[in-house]
């Protein structure tokens, strides 16, 4: 096999994301959309392409090396976020050592957010992409291939280099960033993520999202309206919405029910709720074509109201992921939610009136927060009562309003390794040490789940032995949060 392009997602385990041993067949395994979606539109403009997903195939940096070796790829690209790149980095170093005539390009959350990061001289990229890659990846890619695939000549290049867009490289001991690449205003433009590249019987999500198996994860919307300062997926999509249409989502949810036997949809955009006419179209477009499936999404409080959720319902949606973040109005102010507790309680409340269950986020340790303050998030979401909540510690992500402030409220911990939200990299002033946030996270987790009301609720819903199942690999991840 020899391709124009191998596209790799790096070794990284779901204990090592969550920073605890919360067992190996939990579930969390998410499918590389970005990097399928990538391989998918190169190879409709005549490029050869596969994709590599190290963490759901279970592989290590030497599976990676006899993988590139059959593979023989004119060019290896990375995609990492600010948790795992360390480990992308790894991977490429013995990939460098190896293949010394082989491009090797990096793209993602943290090439994007930080890319003199990525491409200081020890970790081995090339180039890093910034931004979505649709457009830059495959203006590389011909100019690569014009030029013969010639790694050396091709980087000595500098008046070549310095016409593409959306690339940062190295120039004389400096790093150069191109302006950003045009992004893909119509996304109904794109062809569907390459999932035949894919394992794709490999990926379930976590025991509380999901209903029915199998479940196929997707995409419809690109882009984020609102200004969390936590957030750094701004960075890389902007704030202008695009959403490919509801036809098209549906179009695709048929053909993954066609080729994969899916029952059940995962969606992964960052607020699908968002515009509201789009959620109700996209809902009775659903029902018009009379699809059999459930769905799940992330939502935002003040975007829903209760003939939304219904309606919602009505089409299949059956669990909703709320960033509720805290049970204080300043701290809810400090990160720019933009919204009272009161809209909390009504999105709560409505979308269980709607018969929709509820995951919420919590953060702890946010700026200006204490352990008093922390308590009071915690008898919020007991207030609240979702179906399920997670209680994830604050971490200023580079590129974002809450990197930039983080020392006006605390100590900030910049190895990027511990980026994942489970470990203690921010300390606000009102914090002792790391060790009495951990502390803080156990008594969260302990205080929600150890309810008798809590456990008398999940055991109500236990209807099949798969739901079994499912209680049972999330009692495991519990122990780990508990350890």
């Amino acid at each position: 096999m020899n391709v124009d392009i191998l596209l790799v997602y790096p070794p990284f385990s779901v204990e090592e994301r969550y920073a605890r041993k919360v067992g190996k067949t939990v579930g969390g395994n998410l499918p590389p959309l970005g990097i399928a979606s990538l391989a998918a539109f190169v190879r409709d403009q005549g490029f050869t392409a596969d994709v590599l997903d190290s963490i759901a195939l279970g592989l290590t940096d030497d599976h990676v090396a006899r993988h590139v070796q059959e593979a023989s790829p004119q060019v290896i690209g990375f995609s990492a976020l600010t948790g795992n790149f360390h480990r992308a980095a790894a991977c490429a170093r013995l990939l460098r050592e190896k293949f010394p005539d082989t491009l090797i390009i990096v793209g993602g959350h943290h090439a994007t957010i930080a890319p003199r990061d990525v491409l200081k001289d020890d970790t081995r990229f090339d180039l890093a992409f910034i931004g979505e890659g649709e457009r830059s990846l495959l203006d590389f890619l011909t100019r690569y291939r014009n030029a013969g695939w010639k790694r050396a000549e091709f980087l000595q290049n500098r008046a070549g280099l310095a016409t593409l867009r959306g690339i940062a490289y190295r120039a004389d001991n400096d790093i150069v960033i191109a302006p950003p690449a045009a992004r893909v205003e119509n996304l109904d433009t794109l062809p569907f993520p390459a999932r035949d590249l894919l394992p794709m019987d490999r990926y379930l999500p976590l025991p509380n999202q999901y209903l029915r198996q199998p479940v196929v994860h997707m995409t419809a919307i690109r882009g984020c309206p609102f200004n969390c300062s936590f957030c750094s997926n701004n960075a890389v999509f902007g704030r202008t919405l695009r959403f490919k249409s509801p036809g098209r989502t549906v179009d695709e949810i048929q053909d993954v029910m066609s080729r994969y036997g899916a029952r059940e949809i995962s969606f992964w955009d960052d607020t699908m709720t968002a515009k509201r006419e789009w959620m109700v179209d996209f809902c009775n477009e659903l029902l018009k074509r009379q699809v059999d499936v459930t769905w799940t999404g992330y939502a935002r409080a003040n975007t829903v109201d209760l003939p939304l959720l219904q309606l919602m319902k009505k089409a299949g949606c059956w669990n909703l992921f709320y960033g509720f973040e805290t049970g204080d109005q300043q701290l809810l102010d400090n990160i720019g939610k933009g919204m009272t507790l009161d809209t909390l309680r009504n999105a709560a409340r409505w979308s269980h009136e709607a018969g929709i269950e509820v995951r919420a986020s919590f953060m702890l340790a946010l700026p200006g927060e204490t352990p008093e303050l922390a308590r009071k998030t915690i008898d919020f979401a007991i207030e609240l009562d979702p179906d399920y909540a997670q209680f994830c510690i604050t971490t200023p992500y580079p590129g974002t309003p809450l990197w930039n402030d983080a020392e006006k409220y605390g100590r900030l911990n910049k190895d990027f390794r511990e980026y994942h939200c489970w470990a203690p990299v921010f300390v606000p002033f009102g914090y002792r040490d790391e060790a009495e946030i951990l502390k803080m996270e156990r008594l969260a987790v302990r205080k929600f789940y150890c309810r008798p009301a809590f456990v008398w609720k999940c055991l109500r819903k236990i209807r099949s032995g798969e739901d079994v199942v499912r209680y049972l690999k999330g009692l495991r991840m519990l122990f780990g949060f508990l350890r």
